[in-house]
């Protein structure tokens, strides 16, 4: 048949000798979200403060550098998905080879991201940033989205699938706060200004680190779901334009995608926040670390109870009420004057609330990759998954801009110094601070609470159905090859 003459038949032998999911595919997931994001935190949370403290660009430049980047970026995302589906599977699996053949020149590339040239005219160092960065974002994803698309293969099982979800985000968290925690105490000089030297230690480091990570995911995970789609001979084409007119009845996605635009807008643009309050409210930027290891809590206790959790109330139910009460914690942060100790409080209750969405979240975009090839009645889940980080980092572009961009609003001066800023500036930067994740906070709630809409038990109906599908499919090939 013309469907599988291109299958290799060593790809059908590697998926159908997996072994049981176990503790060794979550380790897998978690080490590669943890290798991956601590690059991607660096930065993301040091890569401003990078720019406009040592680099001295603007930071009305910066925010457009970043804006563009990340846009054309963005716009990359389907094609490099694209890429992934169409490529034919081999002895290693669908997803996987691209982890191995990417993890190099990310790590290359994000040390050169922090070459100092400060010295350079202005002009050469505002195109070496748009240059590195753009490639930087490019090999970044040549990874991130095989990554993101294989935890559709890896199981269908909705319970372990709500496992991996758990650990890859036990792995980001990890990449967050252990970077956010330990990079502060050496990165600051005694005035809680950045030392220039040391961005590009912190990213050969980092890169050794997420080396090792990205090989660990590479030999623990397995695929389990043999993906036929398009293995046929001969060019095939996507429609995109129905791809997206699927999206839009298909309200799990939209309402997990706009909610992931959120949390990439509003919340992980808090710890750039939080270095900007320690550095001129607080004027303690030790106090960082404090606070990034605090945040770990939350997740740990989320992902104890998790399990019992999903299992009595629901993803729905987990990712919908407790927004409401976070939002109420960082209107607190914002409104009344606060002594560090109650900052780190009040957010690590915030963290509380909104932990078991981060745990539950990549679970959610693999309900929704699901929901979407029942809609469509075929899986292309690299072409999906890519639209889906198409549309997230395409509005996720003006997250790192509208901070930059808000910072200038509220008056805050690099050439200053963090100890000298004009009065009442400090205190503008605490209300941003507080505002900004309580917003985001209740737009999640709304995401959540009126549009998401079907139930966890008809979810998994519909992923047991897909994987039956695969099974048949698997036994189809292999009577073909008798």
């Amino acid at each position: 048949m013309e469907t599988t003459k291109q299958i290799d038949p060593g790809y059908v032998k590697y998926v159908k000798s997996a072994p049981k999911f176990s503790l060794k595919d979550k380790i897998g997931y978690l080490c590669g979200d943890w290798g991956f994001n601590s690059l991607q935190v660096i930065i993301n949370a040091y890569f401003m403060l990078f720019c406009v403290n040592v680099m001295g660009i603007n930071a009305v430049h910066f925010a457009a550098i970043i804006f563009i980047c990340k846009a054309l970026d963005a716009l990359n995302d389907t094609f490099i998905g694209r890429c992934v589906d169409k490529k034919v599977p081999g002895k290693d699996g669908k997803m996987r080879p691209w982890i191995k053949w990417f993890a190099i020149p990310y790590a290359i590339m994000t040390v050169i991201m922090f070459i100092n040239v400060s010295s350079a005219p202005y002009a050469l160092k505002i195109a070496w940033i748009l240059i590195a960065y753009f490639i930087w974002g490019i090999i970044g994803t040549f990874i991130n989205v095989p990554y993101g698309a294989m935890s559709n293969i890896i199981t269908t099982n909705q319970v372990e699938r709500t496992e991996l979800s758990n650990f890859r985000s036990i792995g980001s968290l990890l990449g967050n706060v252990g970077v956010t925690t330990i990079v502060p105490l050496f990165l600051f000089d005694e005035n809680n200004d950045p030392i220039a030297s040391r961005f590009i230690a912190l990213s050969i480091g980092l890169g050794i680190f997420c080396l090792v990570c990205l090989w660990v995911t590479y030999h623990y995970v397995h695929e389990r779901v043999l993906v036929t789609d398009n293995t046929a001979e001969g060019p095939q084409k996507v429609n995109y334009l129905q791809v997206i007119k699927t999206f839009a009845k298909n309200r799990i996605m939209i309402a997990v995608v706009l909610s992931y635009i959120v949390y990439k807008i509003f919340n992980q643009t808090l710890s750039q926040l939080n270095q900007y309050v320690f550095m001129t409210y607080f004027q303690d930027t030790t106090l960082l670390s404090f606070s990034s290891f605090f945040t770990m809590i939350p997740m740990i206790i989320g992902m104890i109870f998790l399990k019992p959790l999903v299992k009595k109330f629901g993803k729905k139910t987990l990712c919908t009420w407790p927004q409401l009460a976070a939002a109420v914690f960082y209107f607190i942060t914002m409104l009344f004057p606060v002594t560090p100790v109650t900052w780190i409080a009040c957010q690590v209750l915030a963290s509380l609330c909104t932990s078991l969405y981060g745990l539950l979240l990549w679970s959610l975009i693999a309900d929704a990759v699901d929901y979407q090839a029942y809609l469509s009645g075929s899986r292309n889940d690299g072409t999906v998954y890519a639209t889906i980080t198409f549309l997230v980092f395409f509005a996720g572009s003006l997250s790192t801009s509208i901070i930059a961009l808000l910072l200038e609003l509220v008056g805050y001066d690099a050439t200053l110094g963090s100890m000298n800023q004009l009065a009442g500036v400090p205190g503008r930067i605490k209300m941003l601070a507080g505002l900004w994740p309580a917003l985001g906070a209740v737009i999640s709630f709304i995401c959540f609470q009126f549009v998401y809409n079907i139930s966890d038990d008809e979810m998994k109906r519909i992923s047991d159905s897909l994987h039956q599908k695969s099974e048949e499919a698997e036994k189809k090939i292999l009577e073909e090859e008798k």
